[in-house]
């Protein structure tokens, strides 16, 4: 009988073990239809910087002789983007602004771009160009919704710490 008692809570803590790893996570919210018709005119409804996620490589902190991955989600995320013409010139200003773990251990990394000057949209690469001098950027639309944008850049994110420039590719997610 004292065996029989024994493996009735083992058994039970199996099966609890069972169900917690068959819990599943909550799905994404879909994204939205795309959107139809020209793309200047959505553009210029204005945008705000709703989510920031990064990837890039750096030199290891810890094995100089190596390399170090490091990708995540940025926190603090803010930023908008808006466009208007004025005396027959195509206005932006922008700014975004994050703080990003690079590796775990490291001093977090704040990365603040803004400007105001031109811009310009080619239709066929489905590239967005902001020139405020002396910065150039350029965004490719990888999602096109009349209330969700996804788009990526490959930008240089200085990290002092390190007194470093990192490469980063950083996909940003505007809502309006």
């Amino acid at each position: 009988m004292g065996k029989r008692f024994l493996g009735l809570p083992i058994l039970a803590s199996l099966v609890l073990l069972a169900f917690s790893a068959c819990v599943k996570e909550p799905k994404p919210e879909p994204l939205p239809p795309l959107a139809t018709g020209p793309f200047e005119p959505r553009l210029k409804q204005g945008w705000q910087v709703h989510a920031v996620s990064y990837q890039g490589n750096m030199p290891n902190p810890f094995d100089t002789t190596t390399t170090a991955q490091f990708q995540g989600e940025a926190y603090d995320v803010s930023g908008e983007f808006t466009f208007e013409d004025r005396n027959d010139s195509a206005l932006a200003h922008y700014s975004i602004d994050f703080t990003a773990d690079l590796l775990a251990g490291m001093v977090p990394v704040h990365y603040m771009n803004f400007g105001d000057g031109i811009w310009t949209y080619d239709s066929i690469s489905k590239t967005i160009w902001f020139y405020a001098y002396p910065d150039t950027l350029e965004f490719i639309v990888d999602y096109d919704a009349d209330t969700l944008q996804l788009w990526h850049s490959n930008v240089i994110i200085d990290y002092p710490a390190m007194n470093i420039t990192l490469p980063t590719r950083m996909d940003i997610e505007l809502r309006k």
